[in-house]
Order: C-alpha cells, then structure tokens, then sequence
C-alpha cells in the first residue's frame, strides 16, 4: 500500500500527525528530484523547502495543542491537496524517468510539459497557503491560552525550524488578507518570443540556475559574458522561458544605450501602472527602481541585455537632468533577481563586486551542426560540416547567419566555404546583413558590423587596446608573442592593462608563454627588443573571425591603418632573427606572423613616397632572414623566391656610386646560395664572384663579411669541381680567420667561423683524393665545434661529424665510419625528420659506405627505403632521385629497368644545363660534362651487363667525343680517326692525327677545356704504346692535374688517367712512385664504385703486382686474396674470367713463397675455370698450365711433370720446350707484368 493509499484509508481526526509525515516525506521527494538533471525549476524545490517548514511547525503545534475541534474541514482540504499533489509528481516522476537521458532536457527544453508543471506548482502553492492559514489560526489560539504574542509564538519556532522570513512577519489572518488585497499580480515584460532553433549550453544554463537558487540577505544578480554574437542573450532569454513562473514577474531591460534603458523602463512602469509614471515631472526610472524595492511583494527577475558601454552605464551623463548613472537605476531587493549580459568580462566583474562572471563560450561541434539544420547539411560529408564550422568559428550569429544567406542564395555548403576561404569575397559574404532572433534593437546585423560596435565601445575606453588588436590581426591569429608589440618607452602597467580589455571583451585569449616555448626563445625576444626594459612573457590567440573583421576595420582607418600596418611590418622585421641554427627556438615561433604580415596589401590611399621606402625596407629585410631560415630548413624553393623579392626591393636603396648596399649584397648571397643548392651552380658562382667583390670594394679584404663572401665564393667553386681555385679560396679564409680567433679567442662566433673555414679546406682536399690532410683537418674541427657555445647540439658539429664519417670510410676506417654515421642519422631524424633533404643526404652516403663494403644487401635494402622517401620528398623526376633509383635496380641486377632510368636522368640532365653565359660557357660545360659523363658511365656499365657491347663501346666513346656547342666539326672528326688508327695498333699515325687535333682545339679553346685535354690523354697514350720509357707520363701528369681540378677524383676520366700514368711509372721500374699512385687509385674507384667494379678490382690487382715486383709478397697475397674473396662472396654480380684471373694471380705469389701445395690447388682452379671459359688452345690456359708442369718438376714429380709438358706441346703444336716467354701479355685484359702471370 502507497504512503496516499494509507492517507486515504486513515480517519482525518486521528491521524494528523501521519498527513504530515507523508506530506513532508512528499516535500522532500520534490526537492530531491528537482536537484537531479530532471529539468523540474528550482522554485518548485524552493516551495517545497517552505512546505515543509510550514509542516514541521504545524506538527509542534499540534502536539502541544492536542485540540482538533474547527481542523475537520480545513485537514480535509489540506488531505485533499497533498493526495493531488502527490499524483501530479508521480506521474510526472513516473513519464521523466523513461529514457530520462534522451528525452528529459528535451522536453524541458521545448516547454511541452508546460502545463504539468504550472499545475504541480498550483498545487503546491495552494496547499501552502491553506496550511499557512491554518499554521496562523493555531498560533493564535495557543497566544490566547498562555497570553504570549502570536510573532513571539512564531519566532521561537521559526528559530528551532529555520522557518522562513515570510512566516515569521505574518502576525494575523486579516493583515495576510489585506496585503494580498495589494499585491501585483506578476508581470510578464518581455519583447522576445521564445528562440525554437536554441541548442545545447546546458553547462551554462545549470551554472546559471545554481548561482540564482542561492539564498542571500540582498538580490541575487548574474552576468553573462562572451564574445559579440556568442549567443548571451539566447542563454538569458531561454532561461526565463525554462523558469516562467505565475507567482515571478520578468523584466526585459535594454542597456546598450540611454535611450533604450530609458526606453525599457517606462515601458515596465506602464505595463505594472506605477503610481506617478505618468507625470512628465517625474523620474520615471527612480519610480521604477523605488516600486520594485519597496512596493513590488512578488519575486521578481530583471535582465539588463547588452552592458558594453563602460561610459554609458556606469558614468554620469550630462544629458540626464539627474546626474546619475544607469548602474544606480537597478534596483536591489530580497525578492529581486539581475541577470546582465555584456561583451566585457572586466564590466561583468565590477557588476558582481569582484566575482567571477559565467562565459558563453562558442558552441561544440554537434550543437554547430544541430544548429545549421538537416536541410543544409543532409548529404553533406561530417569533414565538410566541421570545416564550415571551423571557418564560422562556431559562432551562433555566424552560423545563423550562413544558413540564412546559404538559403537565400541557394548555395551549398561547399560553394559557402569557398566564399568563406577566398579573400577577395570573404569579407562580403561575412558583412551580408540578416535578421536574427533576439536581436530587437539591431535584428538586421551581420558578424562584421556586430563586432565593429565592440571596437567602437574600445576605441573610447583604450585607444591603444584598438592598437594591438589592429597590428595582431595583421599577423597569424595564433601563438601571438604579445612582446614583439611592446614600445620601448612604454610602461607596462599601461602595456598589461590594454591587453587585459581586450581579453575581457573576449577579442584574445592569453597563456604563458610556458605552453609555446622555452625561456631560450624569451631570452631571444628580449635580446632583440633594444631598449626594452622589461619583455612580456604573455602569448595570446585571436578568434578567427575577429581576425578577419578588425583587418576589415582597419581598411576604413585611414591614415592610421596604414601608420599601425607600417608599424607592425617593422615590429617583425626586428624581431625576427637571422635564421641560422642558434635562432631558431624564435623562428619557429615568428615564422607564421612573418609570413601573415608580408601578405598584408597597404591601401595605396594614404600611402606616401616615404612610405613605399620604408615599406620597402622592412619587407626586404624581413624577406633577406625568411630566405635564411629557408634555407636552413631546406626549403629552397620557398628560399629562393623570398631572396629574390628582397634583391628586387634592395635594388633601389641608395648607395655610394660605384659601389652596392651591403644589404643587397646579403641578398645576393642567400640567392645564390639557394639555387647553388638547386643545382644551379653556375650560376651561383657567378653571382657568389659578383658578392665578394663588392663586400671586398666595400669592406676591405679581412672583414669578417668579406671573409664569409670569400667562404661562399670556395663553396661555389668547389660545386662546379674547380678544386684548386676553391681550396685557393679556403686556405685564404682560414687564414685570416685564424688570425682573428688569435685576436679574441673568446668569440663564440669566430669560433664557428674557424670550425667553418677549416671544414671547408678538409672537404676541398677529400676533393682531391688527400685523404690524410682531411681526416686531421676534421678532427681539429670536430673538437672546436663541441666546444662551442652550443656544443653538440649545434649542426655545424654534426656537419664535421658527417664529413669525417664520408673520409674514414674512404681510408678503410669502416668501424670509426659506421659509427659515426649512426650518431649523424640519428641526430638529424630527431632534428629534423626522415624526409629532409640533409637527411637523405646522409643516408645516401651511408648507402654508398655498404656499397664500399660488399655488403650490397643492406645497401639494396637501403636504397629502396631511400627511394621512397626521395619521391615523396624530391619528386619522381629530379636528378637525385633517378640517379638512386638506377643504382637500386642496377643492384637487384634488374639492368634493363636500370639502363631505361639512368637514360631518362642523362636526358634530363641534357635538357637542363643551367644558364649558358659566354662568360660561364667553360665552369657549365665542365660541370655539365662531369655530371653527363657520369651517367653516361653508368648507361656503359648496365649495357655491357646486358651483353649490348657494341651500345655500350658507343657511350664510352662518347665521354671522349661527344660534341658541344664550341667544338670544331674538323677536331671531332680528327678525334674520332685518331681512336680508329689507335685501335688498330697504328700507334704513330694516331699520335700524328691527335696532334693536329691538338693544334685546333688549342687555338679554339685553349688548353684549359676538356677537348684539349683529352687530345693531349691521347697522344700520351699513344706515345707510350710506341716506348714505354719515353716522356708519356709528363702529359699524362698535365691531364691529371687538370682533371683533378676541375672534375674531382670522384670522375671516371681521372680514374682513367690515373691508372695510365701508374702503369707509366711502373714500367719505368719507378715501383715506389707507383705504389703511391696505385694505392691513391684503390682509394678513389672503391670509393666511388665498390669493391666489384672493373675499375676497382684492375686497381687493386696493380698495387698487388708492384708489391710483388718489390718482394713485399705477403701484402701482394693479402691484396690478391681480397680480389678473389670479392669474387666468390658475389658470383653474381663478378665476371668469370676475373675470379680465374683471381686465383692465378694469387697461385702466382703463394709459388713466390714456396708455397707450392696451395698455389698448385690455386692454379689448377684457374685452369679448369679458363679451359671452360676460353678452351685448351688459348693462351691464358696455356699459361696456366706451363705453371702446373713447373710445380710439378720443383717438388720431384718428374712423371707428372712430364705429362704437363707433353699436354702443353701437344695444345699449341710446338715441340717440347722449357722457354715459354713467348706467351707472355697474351691477355688482353691485364697489365704485362714479368712474374703474376707465370712467366
């Protein structure tokens, strides 16, 4: 049985005490309920509370009492109500708890349970009254009995119950009667209907309905705030809606402006008939503030819409005959509620004496999309809706604004954001005026003008707040350091204080600069704020569509816009550092705001000559450093176009005639720097030769600027592989800058600039094959570098560090290499990611390293990860990434895909020379030509793999004879006739042609071009083949000098001339100048080629025959077993007749020490491997088994000895003989030598 059943079933008379114990059991039920997330209003708890203090008292009465004589009646009416009551809620409680979640806020929201709740509210409000009646008439009777005052009766008990202040001031039935004779009925002023599209802000709505449910002495009082067109006023205005109740009047009030306040409050005295309103003499405003403190009984709520204007609300106007402010019109009583809204939390905080007041934030991704409606965003992808969003920044107004203008205009989300997204109608389509709900006193508005009423409310109060809102809207909206906006006289109370209006007004939202940086990139800031005596740490975000209006705004500002555009443009340019390593904790946080302000386009209006200079300026300047970090970045293309607009904008600073500003000589530089690295390097070196003779005219040959013109100038000559001029130009540059470390050695940047200096000399000498020089030259430079004021974090460490990895693995340091490489890789992945352009530098060294090694597998493995990474860096297409495309495939043995790529590279590279100058005609075509050579090489090399020999004969022949745009037609053709006669032993009719080719080219190119030296190679050639022990080598030496010059050891024709001129020298029996050439050779091809290549295993196979001619056998053995170890370890990737070669060569030294067991194993391998190859009768067979028959009779095996000799005359038809010199030199592919080979 339920607590009402029982009620029913009981007599009234005798059960009073159990009415009110289930009456205030029911009370208690309603108060808990109301303070779930039921939606139930808080003034149904309220009552409830003072039912059951009405009970609690009536129960004291009654047990004092014991008297029921009159009560039948009146209890019958009370049990009446309370079982009523008590139905109403349970069916209520009953419907709300059904899919409470989905279905309770909504239908609060909406009010469609209006109705049950008005009549749960009546029901408990007559109850209440009958009670309070009946609470009354017993108070009196028990004053009657004892003689003690009703008021004294009802303070103790109140006192005891906490009974409420309206109680304890009821003395008597008839005073209770006649104040309800006089009291209002509640009013309902309010000029808005209810918004039916409101969404979401329960968050907001509960923190309200909390704050105002507090019991206090005086007036409870609210403010909302946020950003114009947030959506305050739909917050307060569906509040009053949510709460509306018939026992509280609501009042609307406008406080925008005077008139409109006024405006409000004549409409309330009116409306509630305000005795004296309508005498003109009155203050009608005073009648409205004094009726509701003192007159008005009912609970009353105001809202007071739109305090943004500091001025206007809470300073005297002079219009006003009063002399008051509005803030002193709002009236204050217990039975009041305020409720504000305004743009300013700093007014919001006056309002509430101190307090903090509650933000209207922008809406969350679902109620934006709820919002824009399922007409507009049916079929329309979740990303699209959310970009959309994005771009209105969720703003309510905004987003009410587009789905007005999208219906109108018929548009689509997507043609809206690109409206939104393009500049040139962006500002428009966010200006298109349209009527909104709520908005009474400007219903037709738009984003742009809403906003520009709150610069207006600002330009009053701050004007330098209206400052900083303008130069931050010029640059990125986010991570704003508020420092770079700092004057240097200015006071930074005054500073703090304009920034803090503007956030109250909710334009910026400031945080420590703990959450961008560190105090490194602080430090920085201050250091290039001169004159600043004290940097602000504060870093602050702009709304995005502030952004664009207050940028909008400033376009209407005259001569002040464009003062305030100037201004920020040279704010960034000084702040902004240089670029390199040690600035860029501040770069990365400039960049974007760099970037934001050279967009800017400055209205051509107001703008002056002097003006367009100094605009001028700070974009060259800014634009110079932009280019800088670029670079440092590897961001070329971006680097270059910013070097170029500022050598563009310094062309017309003034300058001492006959010279350039040092500022467009800086220009230049970076330019060239950057296309050097784009692989324009001829023309960077011209440009680079055009900087240092200006920073040589201008400050004088040691000036430190001059040294680092000097420094690039060797860079650029050392690119287009003119080595001697560029370690001229570095032995220089180190010396001088030795000089000024001397001068004041703890310098921190002549420190670097030495560690620069002296890398740049080991590089230009690894150039050149010094490998001994480069490796202690970096080890000095590794060790000044660390340190350095940045110590190993600093790239110009791990620069050293990667140089030093490249030159230990060149000297056969593999173990020193490898790890050094690990620590380079890593650091640079860290620094800077796995796809940046160093970075991929680095792993293609350390692929060419495993290449060196043999260890083709990983460096197949390598490549392959490289390649991927190339494409999505650099592009299917560039030089680089075809260039390590061929390699990969060359080493998956995959030679026809590999010949196809290695082609399109050379086409390419035939396509795009770079520019062709009659002044740079010779550094292009010899760079030019070493980088075709190069890939002709590589073409030569897949087609012989393929068998194509005679394809491949014609690009051999053409890194000799290929034309350029100056040869003689005659010299080619004598070129090629000379290779002809050569080829078929006419040794002196080719030495005579060439020489006639010589006289052509001399006089049409000089000796100093690639032709002519060539002819000369020729004609050393030739001459030798005449008499080995003429003068060849003293040509050759000339050829080399020049191809190490001027193409680098790295060149397949150095490699070339090289091996000519060691051969020379040996057979000149100058064995110990031979090995040093031949061990200069080794290093060169196994470097550049690996250890498989033809060059590189006929190199080793040489310096192992000149130590064999010295004696020095067990070096000659461990050289020749590397040779065949090379062979056996790739069967695939080694050609057959050099592993036989291999294990003749090593047969031959092992007899030399008399070790004839393993030499004879070595030998009859080499036979078997060459009759296959080449059959019985050929001479490289025979030669092999003359040196079987010679083992065989050395260690007494006569019988066997004598079968040799008879199979050896019985193969070539001669009669036995002990002398077979004859077969000496008879393969083709070998140096004559007078032992290695048998004889």
């Amino acid at each position: 049985m339920s607590g009402a059943e029982a009620l029913a079933a009981a007599g009234l008379a005798s059960n009073i005490l159990h009415f009110i114990d289930f009456t205030t059991q029911l009370c208690l039920r309603i108060q808990e309920y109301s303070s779930a997330a039921s939606g139930l209003p808080k003034a149904l708890a309220q009552q409830a509370a003072h039912l059951s203090h009405l009970l609690s008292l009536f129960k004291e009465l009654q047990e004092q009492s014991g008297d029921q004589q009159d009560q039948d009646a009146i209890l019958e009416s009370c049990r009446a109500q309370a079982l009523e009551l008590a139905d109403i809620f349970e069916s209520f409680r009953t419907d709300s708890s059904q899919s409470r979640w989905k279905h309770a806020k909504a239908a609060f929201k909406s009010m469609r349970r209006t109705e049950q709740i008005d009549k749960l509210q009546s029901t408990l409000d007559q109850l209440v009254r009958t009670l309070s009646l009946q609470l009354q008439i017993e108070a009196k009777r028990a004053a009657d009995r004892t003689g003690t005052d009703v008021s004294k009766i009802l303070s103790l008990q109140s006192g005891q119950l906490g009974l409420l202040q309206q109680i304890q001031n009821v003395s008597s039935v008839e005073e209770t009667e006649a104040r309800s004779q006089v009291a209002p009925k509640p009013r309902w002023i309010v000029p808005l209907s209810r918004n039916s599209r409101f969404v979401g802000r329960e968050d907001i709505l509960e923190d309200l309905e909390e704050l105002l449910s507090q019991r206090r002495d005086g007036s409870i009082v609210a403010v909302l705030y946020g950003l114009g067109g947030v959506g305050k006023t739909q917050v307060a205005l569906e509040y009053i809606y949510r709460t509306r109740s018939p026992l509280i009047s609501v009042f609307w009030v406008h406080g925008s402006s005077l008139s409109r306040f006024m405006e409000s409050y004549k409409r309330i005295a009116i409306e509630c008939d305000i005795p004296g309103h309508n005498d003109p003499d009155n203050d009608t405003m005073q009648l409205v503030r004094d009726w509701l403190e003192i007159s008005c009984v009912t609970q009353w709520l105001m809202i007071v819409d739109n305090v943004d204007d500091r001025t206007v609300f809470f300073e005297q106007d002079p219009d006003m005959a009063t002399g008051r402010a509005l803030v002193e019109y709002i009236p204050q009583a217990a039975n009041g509620t305020v409720i504000y809204t305004t743009r300013s939390r700093d007014i919001g905080v006056d309002l509430l004496s101190g307090s903090e007041p509650i933000k209207v934030s922008p809406l969350s991704i679902e109620e934006g999309i709820f919002m824009l409606g399922d007409r507009l965003t049916r079929d329309v992808p979740r990303d699209t809706q959310e970009i959309l969003l994005e771009e209105l920044a969720y703003l309510p107004l905004a987003i009410s604004q587009a789905a007005a203008f999208m219906v109108k205009r018929r548009k689509s989300v997507t043609e809206y954001i690109r409206l939104l997204q393009d500049e040139s109608t962006k500002s428009r389509v966010l200006g298109h005026r349209t009527l909104h709900h709520g908005r009474e006193d400007r219903s037709s508005e738009s984003v742009t003008s809403t906003w520009w009423i709150t610069f207006q409310h600002l330009e009053q109060e701050n004007a330098r707040s209206v400052e900083l809102l303008m130069m931050m809207s010029l640059i990125d909206r986010q991570q704003i350091p508020l420092g770079i906006f700092q004057d240097p006289s200015e006071v930074m109370f005054d500073f703090e204080d304009a920034v803090g209006l503007l956030e109250a007004f909710s334009l910026i939202s400031t945080y420590s600069y703990a959450e961008v940086c560190d105090h490194k990139a602080m430090d920085m800031l201050y250091n290039h704020r001169y004159g600043l005596k004290e940097l602000s740490h504060t870093f602050c975000d702009m709304h995005r569509l502030v952004q664009r209006s207050t940028k909008d705004w400033l376009g209407t500002a005259g001569d002040f816009g464009l003062y305030t555009a100037i201004k920020t443009l040279r704010s960034c340019a000084d702040v902004f550092p240089s670029g390199f390593f040690e600035t860029w904790p501040l770069c990365r946080i400039l960049y974007p705001h760099a970037n934001a302000i050279l967009r800017y386009q400055y209205d051509k209006t107001y703008k002056t000559m002097k003006d367009d200079d100094s605009i001028a300026s700070y974009r060259s300047s800014l634009l110079h450093k932009l280019s800088t970090y670029s670079r440092q970045l590897g961001n070329l293309e971006e680097s270059e176009q910013r070097a170029s607009q500022a050598m563009d904008l310094r062309k017309t600073v003034p300058t001492v005639p006959g010279t350039e500003s040092r500022e467009f000589l800086e220009s230049m530089e970076s330019y060239a720097l950057t296309i050097s690295m784009l692989g324009r390097r001829e023309e960077a070196c011209l440009m680079q030769q055009r900087v240092f003779e200006g920073f040589f005219t201008l400050l004088g040959p040691n000036h430190r600027r001059t040294l680092e013109a000097r420094n690039q100038l060797g860079h650029s000559l050392r690119a287009l592989s003119e080595y001697a001029a560029a370690e001229a130009q570095h032995r220089e540059e180190l010396s001088a800058k030795r000089l000024l470390l001397d001068q004041d050695p703890s310098d921190p940047d002549l420190i670097d600039d030495l560690v620069i200096a002296i890398n740049n000399v080991a590089n230009v000498m690894r150039d050149q094959g010094e490998y001994e020089e480069a490796y202690t030259l970096l080890q000095e430079a590794l060790v000044r570098s660390s340190g350095g004021p940045f110590g190993e974090e600093h790239p110009l460490y791990w620069l050293t560090k990667e140089s030093l990895a490249i030159v230990s693995g060149v000297m056969e340091k593999r173990d020193q290499a490898h790890e050094l490489f690990a620590e380079v890789l890593a650091w640079r992945i860290k620094a800077y990611g796995e796809q940046h352009h160093s970075t991929l530098i680095t792993r293609g060294q350390y692929m060419s390293l495993l290449s060196q090694e043999g260890d083709y597998a990983a460096a197949e493995e390598e490549g392959t990860m490289l390649l991927k990474d190339e494409v999505l860096t650099l592009g299917s297409e560039s030089h680089a990434t075809l260039h390590n495309h061929g390699n990969t495939l060359q080493q998956r043995k995959k030679y026809r895909e590999a010949e196809l790529v290695y082609k399109r590279l050379l086409q390419l590279q035939q396509e795009s020379p770079g520019t062709w100058t009659r002044s740079s005609a010779r550094l292009s075509n010899a760079r030019r030509e070493t980088s075709l050579e190069s890939t002709r090489e590589l073409i030569r090399i897949t087609l012989e793999a393929q068998g194509k020999m005679e394809e491949a004969k014609g690009y051999a022949a053409i890194s000799l004879s290929s034309p350029i745009d100056n040869d003689p037609p005659d010299a080619r053709k004598l070129h090629e006739k000379s290779l002809d006669l050569f080829r078929e032993g006419d040794f002196a009719g080719a030495e005579a042609v060439a020489r006639h080719e010589l006289e052509l080219r001399t006089t049409s190119s000089g000796l100093d071009d690639d032709r002519t030296q060539t002819c000369l190679f020729q004609i050393a050639r030739a001459i030798h083949e005449q008499d080995p022990f003429n003068d060849s080598q003293t040509l050759a030496r000339q050829v080399l000098a020049y191809r190490k010059r001027v193409h680098g050891w790295r060149s397949n024709g150095t490699h070339d001339i090289l091996a000519f001129l060691a051969a020379t020298v040996r057979d000149q029996e100058k064995l110990e100048e031979a090995e040093k050439l031949y061990r200069q050779l080794v290093l060169w091809v196994d470097n550049s080629f690996g250890k498989l290549d033809v060059k590189t295993y006929e190199a080793r196979w040489g310096l192992a025959n000149v130590l064999s001619r010295q004696q020095r056998y067990p070096e000659s053995e461990e050289l020749y077993r590397q040779n065949l170890q090379a062979q056996l370890d790739n069967p695939t990737e080694s050609l057959p007749e050099h592993t036989a070669q291999a294990y003749f060569n090593l047969g031959c030294v092992l007899r030399y020490q008399k070790k004839n067991q393993e030499g004879e194993a070595c030998f009859r391998e080499a036979y078997d491997r060459r009759v296959k190859l080449f059959g019985e009768a050929d001479g490289r067979s025979t030669k092999v088994l003359l040196c079987l028959a010679e083992i065989a009779e050395e260690q007494g095996k006569s019988e066997e000895a004598g079968e040799l000799y008879a199979s050896l005359c019985k193969v070539i038809e001669l009669p036995q003989s002990d002398d077979e010199e004859e077969q000496e030199g008879t393969e083709d592919f070998e140096p004559t030598s007078d032992g290695d080979d048998g004889s």
